[in-house]
């Protein structure tokens, strides 16, 4: 289930909520998979640097480079929904300093900047 999940969120050119992963690995599999089964695998493949959270859109993406740890910066669409990831250390370096600055222990910075892309500017 892990791989048609994953292989399911890989399709998707742009971030997939666990329901429409469960719809995909349901047509796949000719059975209906719960959306709650998706999450908790989804949960498992974050954790395991496989895909990324795109908070404001309670949706996901397979990690293009799951072998580098690095903050995210999304830059999300809100015309079409087409998320670019980049990463940029100094910026996301400069976030947790400021978080620890204020006595806060920062775990994960999360940056989205929502907007339009190119496309659709």
């Amino acid at each position: 289930m892990r791989a048609r999940i994953f292989e399911a969120l890989s399709s998707f050119d742009k971030p997939a909520s666990a329901y429409d992963i469960a719809d995909a690995v349901s047509r796949l599999e000719g059975r209906r998979v719960a959306p709650n089964s998706v999450y908790r695998i989804l949960d498992l493949f974050v954790g395991a640097n496989l895909a990324r959270r795109v908070e404001s859109a309670n949706a996901y993406v397979a990690n293009a480079h799951p072998d580098c740890l690095h903050d995210c910066i999304f830059l999300v669409c809100d015309a079409c929904g087409q998320t670019l990831h980049l990463d940029d250390d100094k910026i996301t370096r400069d976030v947790r300093s400021v978080a620890s600055a204020a006595g806060f222990s920062p775990k994960r910075p999360v940056i989205e900047v929502r907007g339009r892309c190119a496309d659709c500017g």
